[in-house]
């Protein structure tokens, strides 16, 4: 994604997480939507990632996480994990120690993005995101409050480090566990977090193993080569 340093930007009006449904009932907004209204709610040609954080309201931590995990769920360019994989790990060590809102000086928050690239992204992840958001709801909601939400920033922090290792295709299954922890955060859904947990235990073995079949393979160049 192309990102550049512009002038302040003006916050956006944080964006209500409630729908209508009806005479003087309301339900939650599905995270998707919450997202798209924030986006759309721009002006001009780039997004900060200030106007995120300032739009997103309480479900700022989960939506960035997810945010910046979609990029490289499916291949992405070299280098693209260690880009996407640095402000995960700063808004996972903020939600590990219990910080209420994500937090990042000044000439961070005024890092932007493309509009037109931020959507791109979530147009291709919308269809997969709506699907998740059919079967995810608030139960077990004790496994996603208080202390537990700080283990999950824990578990997100370790996988947000092997997401920037160079591992070759190490990227996508912690990406993959990564969006279905920020999604059970934004839900509050503790089905979800167990299902990204078991996913953060098989994208860590998966990972481990690419690493030991690497290693691996330059012991073999090596005899083969240099006949040592």
């Amino acid at each position: 994604m192309d990102t550049q340093l512009p002038p302040e930007p003006d916050g956006l009006e944080q964006v209500s997480i409630f729908s209508h449904a009806g005479p003087g009932k309301t339900e939650p907004k599905r995270t998707t939507d919450v997202l798209l209204e924030t986006i759309e709610r721009v002006e001009g040609e780039r997004i900060s990632i200030g106007q995120l954080i300032d739009g997103l309201g309480e479900r700022a931590y989960g939506i960035l996480m997810l945010l910046f995990a979609l990029p490289t769920i499916l291949p992405a360019p070299p280098g693209m994990s260690a880009v996407t994989g640095m402000p995960i790990v700063v808004f996972s060590m903020q939600l590990m120690i219990g910080h209420p809102h994500p937090w990042l000086p000044a000439f961070l928050r005024r890092r932007s993005i493309l509009r037109t690239d931020l959507m791109a992204v979530l147009t291709k992840a919308e269809p997969w995101l709506r699907r998740v958001e059919r079967i995810t709801r608030p139960r077990f909601t004790h496994l996603v409050d208080g202390k537990m939400e700080r283990v999950a920033g824990l578990v997100v922090f370790f996988l947000s480090i092997v997401l920037i290792l160079p591992i070759f295709m190490g990227n996508i299954f912690p990406s993959i566990a990564i969006a279905l922890i920020a999604l059970a955060l934004m839900e509050r859904d503790g089905i979800a977090l167990i299902a990204g947990y078991i996913s953060a235990v098989a994208s860590t073995v998966i990972a481990f193993g690419f690493i030991v079949l690497t290693f691996k393979i330059m012991l073999y160049a090596v005899h083969e080569f240099l006949g040592l």
